[in-house]
């Protein structure tokens, strides 16, 4: 009598998603954060120690306030190449060898800073090492994202912000002993700078490339294997479902119908952010030093340092509580209105509550937006949507120090300056409203 072999049953067939919402947080994403958060820790850094190093470099080759504003935009004008460039190139080959290869360039940039020797190569070497800073703003947070289950998502982007006001505080140590203690010595800054980047370096070979790139380019088995890495769990390849193959990114698909004002949105709120971040925080120790409350600027920057720590964790809790874009556009706003009452300050107690409240919100903003913007698009055009954000993002950062240096030089006074700052985080809020939607719960697609 023949046997009749009852058929297989069929493979149940489970997303990246779906495996990483059922491993929910697993140890592989606690160091994924603090390893992506040295990114944000470096570029925190950068910002500050150009700000410190600004009125040597004015003194030693005589700078006027908008040459000595270019230089300080230096940075940010790499980043704007690096952004656009890298971030089409991680989509296009992949997170991990951009993640790798942009904190590297960066650590040997900073430290060829100390070579400088007149305007022109403290321009090109602080432009260079603008270019890796650009590649890690664009793959970190992307990366990230598509490591983490979705469940807890906003709230873990929101944590890799904290390393921000780490890297302030680092910055303002640094200067602190090479600046202050030791006489000027700004070459050794720079040189110092750069070793905890060539540390990170280190630390970052140890993480894998995206489940979510590795599936949509077909390589079933390795993002299987990436997946049982990050979650614990054994994920059996032919169980993956992987997307249909699709054309490769491309800037133009930002502008689309579908796409057009999501990218506006984005466009504008980041102007907003980069404007007055960039703006306030480069020129910040000059104005603190020229301020008629006499007051030590070690010690307030050390401040709004220290503030920045509860605005992300006040972004953290309410991006889930409250929503992406409620929590973006009311930080804004509140920040706006900080910096005006820190530009109309005529108390010492008001001009350093200002000041606190402006590092609060401006920075917290900075919290709601990555998660906000990882959300927005799918996952192939991630990485290329990031770096349209940071290029033309840090394209309108180069006009915040520049603007602001102008303005200090033709009015004589931080009021005009500041104020700039505080219309322009204003504006942010607007945009958000009007053009955004909520992201909170959607899937990565």
């Amino acid at each position: 009598m023949a046997t009749i072999e009852a058929p297989a049953p069929p493979v149940v067939r489970r997303g990246v998603e779906d495996v990483l919402r059922a491993g929910g947080l697993s140890p592989f994403h606690r160091r994924a954060v603090l390893v992506t958060g040295a990114a944000w820790t470096f570029v925190a850094m950068e910002i500050l120690l150009v700000g410190f190093t600004l009125p040597i470099f004015i003194e030693l080759w005589g700078l006027s306030g908008a040459l000595a504003g270019l230089v300080g935009s230096a940075a940010l004008a790499g980043s704007l190449v690096g952004s656009l460039a890298l971030g089409l190139g991680a989509d296009r080959i992949g997170r991990r060898r951009v993640f790798i290869g942009s904190i590297l360039w960066y650590a040997l940039f900073t430290g060829l800073t100390a070579l400088a020797v007149g305007p022109a190569s403290i321009l090109a070497l602080r432009f260079l090492a603008g270019v890796g800073l650009g590649g890690m703003l664009v793959v970190d947070p992307s990366l990230l994202a598509e490591y983490l289950p979705p469940q807890r998502r906003g709230r873990l982007m929101v944590l890799l912000d904290f390393f921000w006001p780490v890297g302030l505080l680092l910055a303002v140590g640094l200067s602190w002993v090479f600046l202050d203690q030791l006489g000027g010595q700004w070459r050794w800054l720079y040189l110092a700078a750069a070793l905890p980047a060539l540390l990170a370096f280190v630390a970052r070979l140890s993480l894998p490339e995206s489940p979510y790139y590795l599936a949509r380019m077909g390589r079933r088995r390795e993002a299987a294997e990436v997946l049982t890495r990050i979650t614990g769990l054994a994920v059996d390849p032919e169980s993956l479902d992987t997307p249909p193959t699709e054309p490769r990114s491309s800037f133009r698909e930002l502008a689309t119908p579908e796409l057009r004002r999501t990218s506006l949105l984005v466009i504008g709120v980041w102007a907003a952010l980069n404007i007055s971040y960039y703006g306030l925080f480069l020129w910040l120790p000059t104005v603190l030093g020229g301020s008629s409350f006499q007051l030590d600027v070690y010690v307030l920057l050390a401040l709004i340092a220290v503030a920045q720590f509860p605005g992300y964790a006040a972004a953290l809790w309410l991006v889930e509580a409250w929503g992406r874009k409620r929590t973006l556009a009311s930080f804004l706003l509140l920040g706006g209105l900080s910096a005006f009452a820190f530009a109309a300050a005529e108390t010492t107690a008001v001009y350093v509550g200002a000041l606190f409240f402006v590092g609060f919100f401006n920075l917290g903003a900075w919290g709601a937006v990555y998660p906000y913007t990882s959300e927005l698009f799918p996952t192939r055009l991630r990485a290329t949507a990031f770096g349209m954000a940071e290029g033309v993002g840090k394209g309108f950062a180069i006009a915040g120090p520049y603007l602001f240096g102008a303005l200090l030089e033709a009015t004589g006074d931080t009021f005009w300056s500041l104020t700039l700052v505080a219309c322009v985080m204003a504006a942010g809020a607007l945009v958000a409203v009007t053009l955004g939607r909520e992201t909170r719960g959607e899937q990565l697609v």
